[in-house]
């Protein structure tokens, strides 16, 4: 028995993965031609995902509780 669906570890996944990309963009931005504009949207972006994974541990750690005192 999986403790955690299959859908919300490949969620969390994916989300981690994704604000590693974007972290890593939002670092590089600076340097390009684009300047700050190019910046601030890559560090828009990298605070969504930030929000979304936020969130997503909380739906994880939701279940894990649910899970906790279903076993009391």
């Amino acid at each position: 028995m999986n403790v955690l669906p299959s859908d919300l570890t490949s969620a969390a996944l994916g989300a981690r993965d994704r604000l590693a990309t974007l972290a890593r963009s939002a670092a590089t931005a600076g340097l390009g031609s684009a300047g700050l504009s190019g910046s601030a949207t890559a560090m828009g972006a990298a605070a969504r995902a930030a929000v979304f994974g936020d969130a997503l541990l909380g739906a994880i750690r939701a279940r894990l509780e649910a899970l906790r005192n279903a076993a009391k």
